[in-house]
């Protein structure tokens, strides 16, 4: 069984949220692994979703809308630092007229 299928039965079977590093010991894998795996899981149409107390699958409508539109955000925020950044190192790399100055 894959740790994806691991991860999958154990979050069905349970019905509760786990926490990364609580799945880690009791499937004794790496957390980098269990991450990757909850992200495969998703990706492969898996309603997990997380919050400050875990991950867990949901059947809600409702709280997987919720959880989209707080990635969203997330996404959102990140995307607008990093440009934020991009503009940063475009004026740190501009040649200056008197470089002995700056």
């Amino acid at each position: 069984m894959t740790t994806d299928e691991r991860i999958l039965a154990w979050l069905a079977v349970t019905n509760r949220e786990w926490t990364i590093d609580k799945l880690r010991i009791v499937l004794a894998v790496p957390r980098r692994e269990i991450e990757a795996a909850i992200e495969a899981l998703r990706l492969a149409g898996n309603p997990i979703i997380a919050d400050a107390t875990g991950v867990r699958l949901t059947n809600d409508p409702s709280e997987l809308a919720a959880y989209i539109d707080a990635r969203r955000r997330r996404l959102v925020s990140q995307y607008r630092g990093t440009r934020a950044l991009r503009n940063a190192l475009r004026r740190m790399q501009r040649p200056t007229l008197f470089p002995e100055l700056a």
